[in-house]
């Protein structure tokens, strides 16, 4: 598929805004300041798991967005595989992670709600990711790998949605901005997603159209042995 330069503008941009605004908030934590934390804490402990989910999902994103840049697969195939373990190996434990300070969360549901469902679905696209490419399903691990960075990427975009919430409505709740915030930076993430999946024509490269001839065939032998 042929990449035009508007599309590898686009990454561009995005990529680098995304590490950004990655590092942004992990300088946060770098100085084990209980004080810096952004969101109310029950303790210690919650403390703790906090930093081990910002810096696993930070290598997160740090880790994949290059994997974005195109023809990295194909000049340089083992960095795209180093770049992916690595991925791989923090997606799993921050997504956990995330799902376990959700439910801790000081607020609640309110909190917890988008926090959760993000985890879970988190978990769920990088488990199916790391199967389909040890599988050498390739073209189903590309979409999975999509919906998975869609979602890695949603801290970043719930940030971005904070700001725009917080600039047109400041009188509004602080509590209702962030809950809108992460609601939308999950789905708005993987509306796109799904989105460029389509536009792109990744879809077409699945194998599901195998399936039919084996059904017809089936039918065919079926229908024989009747008559």
């Amino acid at each position: 598929m042929r990449t035009s330069r508007g599309y590898i503008a686009w990454l561009a941009v995005s990529g680098i805004v995304c590490v950004a605004l990655t590092i942004f908030a992990a300088s946060a934590y770098v100085t084990l300041d209980v004080d810096q934390a952004r969101p109310p804490l029950r303790g210690p402990l919650h403390y703790g798991l906090l930093v081990a989910h910002v810096f696993t999902g930070s290598v997160a994103v740090l880790t994949g967005v290059p994997q974005f840049w195109p023809k990295l697969r194909g000049r340089h195939p083992q960095v795209h595989r180093v770049l992916g373990r690595v991925y791989f190996a923090a997606v799993l434990p921050s997504s956990l992670l995330g799902l376990v300070c959700a439910q801790l969360a000081v607020v609640g549901l309110p909190s917890s709600g988008p926090l959760t469902v993000l985890s879970v679905l988190w978990f769920v696209t990088a488990v199916q990711g790391l199967r389909t490419a040890r599988r050498r399903q390739f073209g189903a691990h590309r979409i999975w790998m999509i919906r998975g960075f869609a979602l890695t990427t949603a801290a970043v975009t719930g940030r971005l949605w904070a700001l725009l919430l917080g600039s047109l409505l400041p009188e509004a709740d602080g509590l209702l901005v962030f809950t809108t915030a992460n609601w939308l930076s999950l789905v708005v993430n993987l509306l796109v997603a799904e989105w460029w999946v389509q536009s792109r024509g990744y879809t077409r490269d699945l194998p599901s159209a195998a399936l039919s001839p084996s059904i017809s065939s089936r039918s065919a032998q079926s229908s024989a042995s009747v008559a």
